[in-house]
């Protein structure tokens, strides 16, 4: 949370230097590009028998390229759609399986549409925000390693991954800042209450709370 908010500080600061008036009144659309970043905050289930006790798993950071439009519906109501590029992150093992290293990867897309308000005057430089919404987290190309074969079907074929998507929420914070009249820098954290299955082909299962936070900076352009 303290690299969060040094983040979060440090983007409004810089880009508030260059800033000068401008409208995000109704009507008015905006687009944005740049970096973000999914960090899951883990608490990983037991893999289900049989397997070694309190053999867990962890789920990497992953960042990428992101976007998002937005409306403006009123002079203080937008509605948002995140977009991005799959995350891939490194699943790993934890607990009892801390030592084997990676034991797979996956891919994630979250799909989500979000209702922002924001502060301030349409014309004001800097616009705090705050949003919710809702997130469809889907998950594909899960992929499991020689390790987790080995650990769950040696001599066997190789261990399929499946992980279960769920439908969940998104509450964020963030800040636009006006470079110029038509652009702009967008800085967000958000976080998303999630927790899911995931399937192993040779019938286990492990239950994990994923929670992820996700933060990124972008530029943009209204029109």
């Amino acid at each position: 949370m303290k690299v969060t908010t040094q983040f979060f500080a440090g983007a409004v600061l810089v880009a508030a230097a260059g800033s000068g008036a401008w409208a995000q009144s109704a009507g008015t659309w905006m687009a944005r590009g740049g970096f973000g970043t999914i960090a899951p905050h883990v608490d990983s289930g037991s893999l289900s028998a049989p397997s070694l006790s309190n053999s867990k798993a962890d789920v990497s950071a992953a960042s990428q390229v992101i976007g998002g439009v937005s409306y403006m519906v009123t002079d203080h109501v937008s509605v948002d759609v995140p977009l991005a590029l799959p995350f891939e992150h490194k699943l790993s093992g934890a607990g009892a399986l801390a030592g084997v290293g990676q034991i797979g990867k996956v891919s994630a897309l979250p799909v989500s549409a979000l209702v922002q308000y924001r502060w301030m005057e349409p014309s004001a430089a800097w616009r705090p925000y705050v949003g919710l919404g809702l997130t469809y987290a889907y998950f594909f190309n899960e992929t499991g390693s020689g390790a987790l074969t080995a650990l769950t079907n040696p001599g066997g074929s190789a261990t399929k991954i499946t992980i279960d998507p769920q439908l969940t929420y998104t509450a964020q914070i963030g800040s636009t800042v006006a470079i110029n009249k038509q652009w702009f820098v967008d800085v967000f954290y958000s976080f998303t209450p999630l927790k899911t299955r995931t399937k192993l082909s040779t019938g286990q299962s492990m239950d994990i709370t994923l929670d992820p936070s996700a933060y990124g900076l972008t530029v943009g352009y209204k029109f």
